[in-house]
Formats: structure tokens, sequence, C-alpha cells
């Protein structure tokens, strides 16, 4: 007599989630070797400065958004460059990388705001330990930036709109080409151009009469990076979902 061996079947994952996993593989290493370098690089300068001034009053970790933006921003751009071909030449559609490309995107971006508000913080802490003030020297927003709400309505709109731009200007020169893709940089870019521009003093090219309230200032600066993402994403998925590539050599 034989018996029967029941086998499970094979489940294999999404092509969504398949490629968001593929996509975060990515960039895990480089958000990785970002952070260690910040936090390195903030006790170092803070060690310094309190040798040459014998105070830190300012937060030095917090100083690290404009590296984070960048780097989200360029990341974007690098992941359109390096990954779609391999993604469409591997059988998936333009919608699905579409779709986890925003996911990654948006999902780093919250990541770093959130490591970010974290880090200034644990800052704070060690600084009133220490007999130190903590400000926020390079704030768009209004208002005192010692809680954990105040700095993640700063932090996280910033990096996630960086993070959706660079999806953009990377389908953008993936559609257009280098020259072309240069040339619509003032289109392409505008997303995270117009987010840097809200303030209290100034929404867009309009310089108001009156500065808004912190409280003001914060629900435009939170709405518009809101609009901005998604139109951002909806740009970036009209251009690459009728992109045409070519995928053998």
């Amino acid at each position: 007599m034989t018996t029967a061996t029941a086998t499970r079947p094979v489940t294999r994952p999404s092509p969504l989630r398949h490629a968001l996993r593929v996509q975060l593989r990515l960039v895990a290493p480089l958000t990785l070797w970002f952070w260690a370098i910040a936090v390195v690089g903030a006790v170092v300068a803070t060690v310094v400065l309190a040798a040459v001034r014998d105070d830190v009053v300012t937060t030095v970790v917090g100083l690290a958004r404009q590296g984070g933006i960048w780097v989200l921003f360029a990341q974007s751009i690098v992941l359109v460059a390096v990954y779609l071909r391999v993604h469409v030449a591997a059988g998936m559609t333009r919608r699905v990388f579409v779709r986890s490309s925003a996911v990654t995107a948006v999902g780093v971006g919250v990541l770093y705001g959130v490591v970010l508000t974290v880090l200034v913080l644990l800052e704070g802490v060690v600084h009133d330990a220490l007999g130190w003030d903590t400000t926020v020297t390079d704030a768009l927003l209004p208002g005192p930036h010692d809680s954990a709400a105040a700095l993640l309505a700063e932090y996280v709109p910033m990096h996630v709109v960086a993070s959706v731009t660079g999806l953009l200007v990377g389908s953008a020169y993936q559609r257009l080409g280098g020259w072309w893709g240069t040339l619509a940089l003032p289109l392409t870019f505008l997303p995270l151009a117009a987010l840097l521009s809200l303030s209290a003093g100034q929404v867009g090219p309009v310089t108001l009469a009156e500065p808004l309230g912190a409280g003001a200032a914060t629900a435009v600066h939170v709405l518009g990076a809101l609009v901005l993402t998604a139109v951002a994403t909806a740009a970036h998925a009209a251009v690459t979902r009728s992109l045409p590539l070519r995928t053998t050599g």
C-alpha cells in the first residue's frame, strides 16, 4: 500500500507585495547608513561645540533634516532609474510599480520624519540634563518645537513631499530623456519647492500681510503637504503608465 502525502500549495506573494519587498531592500541600507552618520555627526559636533562655547543652545541633530530631504529626493530618482526597467522586464505592470514606489516613498518619508523627531526629543532630554536650551533654528513653522506633535508636523510632511517629488522627477527623466527632463525640472520639482515656500509669512509666491499664527501655519503646512503629495503621485502615475521602455539590450 502507498500512502499519499499532502503537500501544501506554494503561496506566492502578490506582485505589489513582491515589488514593495524589493524596493524596501534597496532603500533600507541607505536609510541605516544615513541615520548612523547623522547620529555620530551630531554627537561629535555637540562635543566640539560644547568644548568651544561651554554650551549648545540649538539642536544639532535637527540639522539632519536638510540632508534627509535631499537624500530622499535623490533616492527616489535612483529608484525609478534603476528598478522600473527591471520591474517591467520581470513581467510586472507599470501600475504595480506606481503603487509600490508611491508606498515606498511615502513610507520612507514618514520614517525619516519620525526618526528625526525622536532624535531631536532625545537631544532635548540630554540638553536639559546638562542645563542647556534646545532651539530649532531652521524651522519653517512658528511656535515652540518642544513637543512630538510640533516636530512631527514640521518634519514628516517635508520628507514625504521630497520623496514623492523625487519619483516624479525620476519618471520625467525616464520619459523625456536627459535634456528635456532637466528642462522640465521647474515643473517636476514644483511640489517640493511649493512646500518649502509654505510658512507663517508666505503661501507659495504670495507674501502675507500678517504672518499666520502657529496653529494656522501648521494646518497650512500639513494640508498643503497632503495635497502636494497627491498631486506629485498622480503626475508620477500619469507619466509612468504610458512610459515606453526597452526591456532588452
